[in-house]
């Protein structure tokens, strides 16, 4: 009996592996069954000449149950685990942050995807709170009341959230109706914060001259890509006899961040193999566009966009990624535009900075149009009027987080900290901040951590209370909506077209295991969960 039992545990145990691996990887349930019968497979091959021990094996491996079904209800059971131990975390955290978007399905149904940002006590934690399905309107008021619904069925308290980053849409930071004015009526104390990504994305939207250019640009390729499908394979083809440094052109995609600058970059790199392939063509459409790339004023239009969307590329690529903090954001924009100051004087100058509009002007003898420096002025002018418009948080108490050395004792920042964690001693927390200016051991350290790290394992709480608290609460801060905007690139991974049958509640366990950093004990799961046999 207590054989049958081990045999019975340790089967539902590889089940419940095989359903880990397969909404990780965002493959469908049925796969279960292929990776089982390549698992019986491999063993009986690898097993040869070993016969006794070959049937045993493969007996085993054939009572692991594998069908789609059983995948199913392991992941049920397998997302309740990382669902409930997120529940235990946030219960117990001081604090915590969301990081809220929404987004479409393949079936067009809106998705709310609802990140929390928190410290567990050894590690901050960027995880997936729920994703909330929204049919029909998707107003202020709706969302409010699914999260605020969420929030009471799961016994979390509201008051606890510091921060909320939004994508700035209507229905999230609308003045009276929007999600952030009805939770912040909720939670006074609340901070509210527009995407950092999507704020630098907006301030680079093109317009006159500029607009014109790169809508020219968007239509050249996409006639050559999806005119005819023999047009593009023509196309190809005349790349691969001319050795091209590049084998196709890219399509534009508003929705993808680094789109503009990739396109520009293409179109430039194969611009002699694309008047080559125009000019074989006899129609009127692409004599057009045959003129737009001969036409060498033009074409300096398209090299500055190319050169200033990489400039903007890079900031992007920079803001990008899981576990950034505030500071780091607000540092990234900082420097990008004391680079824009720099840019302007440069566009008019060396051009250091703009190799391919160098090129060109030293190629075809010509100078640069005075548009091209009213862009990257107003570039600057929006940068600036965005992000300082209305800042959430000085410059000082960002500085703070990242040197904590480097800010005076008794600055405006210390009354700031202390409206944000009203808990704190401001004068304690003067003290502190002196004391640590003159610890070497503190400086040493400092020089060779990573700012989360710093202040999770080198400051001491019962010394640095007041600033370590004020530490934490900054970094627990979400600066943009990229892990949403992440997910829902995983959603559309797990969800796909083959599988558009699946239901909102098994698409949002997937994407939660998908997404998470908890790893549930199969064993433990496996032991309490018995599965019977039969497929």
């Amino acid at each position: 009996m207590c054989k049958t039992t081990s045999a019975q545990e340790s089967a539902t145990a590889a089940s419940l592996h095989v359903s880990w691996k397969l909404a990780r990887a965002k493959k469908p349930f049925a796969d279960a069954e292929l990776i089982k019968q390549c698992a019986i497979d491999m063993a009986a091959e690898v097993l040869n000449q070993e016969e006794p021990i070959k049937k045993e094996v493969v007996e085993l491996l054939k009572q692991v149950p594998p069908s789609a079904n059983t995948a199913t209800r392991r992941v049920e059971v397998l997302a309740e685990e990382c669902f409930s131990s997120l529940l235990t975390d946030l219960r117990k955290t001081e604090a915590f942050s969301l990081a809220i978007d929404s987004s479409c399905d393949r079936t067009d149904m809106e998705q709310l995807s609802v990140f929390a940002r928190f410290f567990d006590g050894k590690t901050f934690r960027e995880e997936l709170l729920c994703l909330i399905s929204l049919p029909g309107r998707t107003t202020g008021e709706i969302i409010f009341n699914e999260l605020t619904q969420f929030f009471e069925r799961n016994g979390l308290d509201v008051s606890k959230i510091v921060s909320v980053v939004t994508d700035g849409a209507p229905s999230m930071v609308g003045h009276r109706q929007g999600l952030v004015s009805r939770l912040s009526a909720v939670n006074p104390a609340l901070l509210a914060f527009h995407c950092i990504i999507h704020k630098s994305v907006l301030c680079a939207k093109l317009c006159g001259k500029m607009k014109e250019t790169m809508d020219t640009v968007t239509r050249l390729v996409n006639f050559v890509r999806e005119s005819s499908s023999l047009q593009h394979c023509l196309f190809r083809a005349l790349l691969e006899e001319m050795s091209a440094e590049h084998r196709d052109l890219l399509l534009h995609n508003d929705v993808h961040w680094l789109s503009k600058g990739r396109v520009l970059e293409r179109v430039c790199d194969l611009r002699d193999e694309l008047v080559s392939f125009l000019s074989s063509l006899q129609s009127l459409k692409d004599s057009d566009f045959l003129s737009f790339l001969t036409d060498n004023k033009v074409i300096s239009d398209v090299t500055f966009l190319c050169d200033i969307m990489s400039h903007l590329n890079h900031l992007n690529l920079r803001l990008q990624g899981k576990n950034h903090t505030v500071a780091d954001m607000y540092e990234a924009i900082e420097a990008f535009r004391s680079k824009l100051h720099l840019l302007e004087r440069d566009i008019h100058g060396r051009k250091l900075h703009f190799p391919r509009l160098r090129d060109h002007c030293e190629k075809n003898k010509m100078q640069e149009d005075p548009a091209m420096k009213d862009f990257v002025s107003r570039l600057a002018e929006n940068f600036m009027e965005r992000f300082e418009s209305s800042p959430k948080l000085s410059a000082d108490i960002l500085l703070f987080v990242r040197q904590p050395f480097s800010v005076s004792a008794d600055g405006q920042w210390t009354a700031e900290a202390k409206k944000l964690v009203p808990s704190i001693d401001e004068a304690a927390l003067q003290m502190e901040i002196l004391e640590m200016g003159t610890s070497d051991l503190l400086k040493a350290q400092h020089k060779d951590a990573l700012v989360s790290d710093f202040w999770i394992n080198v400051v001491p709480q019962a010394r640095f209370k007041n600033t370590r608290d004020i530490a934490m609460l900054l970094l627990t801060m979400f600066p943009s909506t990229y892990i949403c905007e992440s997910a829902f690139s995983s959603m559309n991974a797990i969800k796909s077209q083959d599988r558009n049958r699946l239901s909102d509640s098994h698409l949002g366990q997937c994407l939660r295991i998908a997404t998470t950093e908890y790893k549930p004990d199969i064993r433990k799961v496996g032991s309490s969960r018995r599965s019977h046999f039969s497929h």
